[in-house]
């Protein structure tokens, strides 16, 4: 009978401490003229990638920092705004909003902004993409978190950043919606240069000197092929396409976190991939463009395999 009482209680510890676990915690701000059905679509979206890539106090010391500093200020982690194509939308809150992103990044207090364009709304072809841009922009919350804030130019490269948050929202749409638009983006060459992928990668570290129009980087397609291309090059070395994706998308930000602000991001590059960045570059060049249909994410991979 004792040691029944001592397993219910033991049982009973454990699922408090579970229980305890406080949440990184979004206060969403949408406007009244987004439509019912994008609401209904943030919210289901919102639940499923903060279940499979979870920001909380286990994250890490800096995300328990930052949780407990901005809870006492405000009572939750970060403001969300989102709204259909207005002029200043939120005028009381935030001035001269524009543009989708995580704003702020420097200032201990960011936020995600939504700017969603009532064209996208209504056509059919991109109204996907009012929906992917949910994924990806929390994806940058959750690389931010990891990485303990070493997301910028300096810390980190652009391609690794914005493509990889680029290639996860496409295969979120396929698992989600059936849509598979990552080859069509890829395909497009007025989108990407495959000779300055190739030839001149460090062009893609950086926000001004890869910017997004086309014959470049336009939708960050010239990021995501490389970040294709360096999944591609690990699972040459057999890790499997979930490890690999696991590695770009989660392990890489878990070893900036270990280095101060401010450090070079290429020996956590090194330590998670097991080549250098002059390595990876050089297999890069070898790349053509007709690459694509050998490099592309599995039609069945689900998000849940890579974060599981």
């Amino acid at each position: 009978m004792k040691k029944l009482l001592g397993i219910i209680v033991l049982s009973l510890i454990l699922s408090s401490s579970a229980y305890a676990i406080e949440k990184f915690k979004f206060k969403y701000n949408l406007h009244e003229n987004l439509p019912k059905k994008w609401i209904t679509e943030f919210n289901n979206i919102m639940n499923i990638v903060q279940e499979v890539m979870p920001i909380n106090e286990n994250t890490n010391h800096w995300v328990k920092n930052n949780m407990k500093l901005m809870n006492m200020k405000q009572g939750y982690s970060m403001d969300v705004y989102a709204w259909k194509s207005t002029k200043n939308p939120f005028p009381e809150k935030r001035a001269n909003m524009k543009y989708s992103g995580l704003e702020a990044v420097n200032s201990p207090a960011p936020w995600l902004q939504l700017d969603i364009n009532p064209n996208d709304l209504k056509s059919s072809v991109n109204k996907i993409r009012t929906y992917s841009v949910v994924v990806h922009e929390y994806f940058h919350v959750y690389q931010r978190a990891l990485s303990h804030d070493k997301i910028l130019d300096r810390n980190s490269p652009k391609w690794l950043f914005e493509g990889g948050a680029k290639v996860l929202e496409e295969i979120y749409l396929k698992q989600y919606y059936k849509k598979y638009l990552l080859k069509n983006d890829l395909k497009k060459s007025d989108n990407w240069s495959i000779k300055r992928v190739s030839e001149e990668p460090k062009l893609y570290e950086k926000y001004n000197t890869s910017p997004q129009k086309k014959g470049f980087d336009n939708n960050y397609s010239g990021s995501a092929f490389i970040v294709l291309a360096l999944v591609n090059e690990l699972k040459k070395n057999n890790v499997s396409e979930q490890e690999a994706f696991e590695l770009v998308f989660r392990e890489f930000w878990i070893q900036r976190a270990k280095k101060p602000q401010g450090w070079n991001w290429q020996p956590a590059f090194q330590n998670t991939f097991g080549m250098t960045v002059p390595e990876f570059y050089e297999r890069l060049s070898k790349y053509k463009r007709k690459d694509l249909k050998k490099i592309l994410p599995s039609k069945s991979l689900k998000i849940q395999d890579i974060f599981s």
